[in-house]
């Protein structure tokens, strides 16, 4: 029953295109099936890297990037839409395949491993899905997640993915994936995420920066889940505390009289009503994936404001201070996510704030001391990442040589 009901939910989001994928899949399995063949005689063993087909800057990237600088003798391939931005950034790379491609739904089946960063990375995320969960079928997975999870995401449970790797950023996060989401323990290993590899001695610290980066909200980034219309995204609490905090006049006459910036970067899932967040002065910044680079923002920013992203966790292994403002703690916990393992009041990385005076006075206090991050922070800090180094692709690599 419940097998089918989580069918039965997935099938109200379906598009045009996944219909399409199952004739398709039809007609690709038998040449895929060939490929597959060939490569096992050939001992060839093939990889597909991927993340989102519009991105290259997350960990799918990051080790990549690692693959063709130190395992030039492995055959890897990443998958992206060249028509996107981020294809620059790995075309000089080599072994490129577009995204819903012939070749990238031949590859996809009869390749030896799927390593990617989110886990709708085939040409067809209903029909593999179907074919993974329900079946096990082309099913050899590598999941390098987006981001360290906190709370409770019941969609990563095992069987929900059949996931056969499943990277961990942080040892707390480990036990938890281990103990409660369903793996056998040799199908979970604490690595480090990828582009960590990146986050460390970091010498890009920007003092007159903030980076301000709250995530997204369930129900209002559907549009089957809401109307869609800006007018009555401008209605929301989400948007009137966000607005409230960016326009008030005490924040914005310290930072301009300290000559600091703040830079807003919303998700990405509300990215549809970016042009609804007007500002009121020079040194608040609204920006997007298309005008900066998150992980450029998180190395140059000397101090995060956030609701309930898990970016906070690589702000927290870079060991710079975070700000908390949670305005809608039981409306986020019932309608957008469970909660998990990790308390914010408890475990987080900073204080937790739900009023905007409060949020200020804080930003104030960090800028007036340097940015210096309390002990007790930081003692959180080191603890939840046991492992702080750039060796995390390495790590990464070795573990998946070693599936079994």
């Amino acid at each position: 029953m419940r097998m089918m009901k989580m069918l039965l939910d997935k099938l109200q989001y379906i598009k045009l295109y996944e219909i399409l994928g199952v004739f398709i899949f039809i007609f690709v399995l038998p040449i895929a099936l060939i490929y597959k063949i060939v490569f096992k005689i050939q001992k060839r063993k093939v990889w597909l890297i991927s993340e989102l087909s519009n991105s290259a800057r997350d960990n799918g990237f990051y080790f990549y990037q690692y693959l063709k600088k130190f395992h030039k003798e492995d055959e890897c391939y990443y998958v992206i839409d060249k028509k996107c931005n981020d294809y620059k950034k790995v075309e000089n790379l080599g072994n490129i395949i577009q995204y819903r491609s012939l070749k990238h739904w031949i590859y996809y089946i009869a390749s030896d491993k799927i390593i990617s960063s989110v886990k709708d990375s085939s040409p067809d995320h209903l029909l593999f899905s179907i074919l993974h969960r329900y079946f096990n079928l082309f099913n050899k997975f590598v999941f390098l997640q987006h981001g360290v999870i906190l709370n409770k995401f019941p969609m990563f449970f095992y069987r929900n993915t059949k996931f056969k790797l499943f990277i961990c950023g942080a040892k707390d996060e480990y036990e938890e994936i281990k103990n409660n989401y369903g793996y056998s323990p040799n199908r979970v290993v604490y690595t480090g995420l990828a582009r960590f590899d990146g986050l460390i001695n970091n010498n890009q610290i920007n003092q007159k920066q903030i980076l301000i980066m709250p995530t997204w909200r369930r129900w209002l980034g559907r549009d089957k889940n809401f109307l869609g219309k800006n007018e009555e995204f401008t209605k929301t609490t989400y948007y009137k505390k966000w607005m409230s905090l960016l326009t008030n006049k005490k924040l914005i006459d310290y930072i301009e009289s300290n000559n600091i910036t703040i830079k807003f970067y919303p998700h990405n899932g509300m990215r549809k009503y970016i042009s609804d967040f007007k500002v009121k002065s020079k040194n608040i910044l609204i920006v997007s994936s298309d005008d900066e680079k998150v992980q450029d923002l998180l190395k140059e920013s000397a101090l995060m404001i956030t609701d309930y992203s898990s970016v906070c966790s690589d702000f927290a292994f870079m060991r710079k201070p975070i700000i908390f403002y949670q305005f809608d703690k039981e409306e986020f916990f019932s309608k957008h996510v469970e909660r998990g393992y990790f308390d914010f009041e408890n475990d987080g990385f900073g204080k937790v704030f739900n009023k905007e005076e409060d949020v200020i006075d804080k930003i104030i206090d960090y800028i007036e001391n340097d940015f210096k991050i309390e002990q007790k922070y930081l003692k959180k800090m080191k603890s939840f990442f046991e492992l702080h180094d750039n060796n995390n692709c390495e790590r990464i690599y070795k573990a998946i040589l070693d599936m079994k």
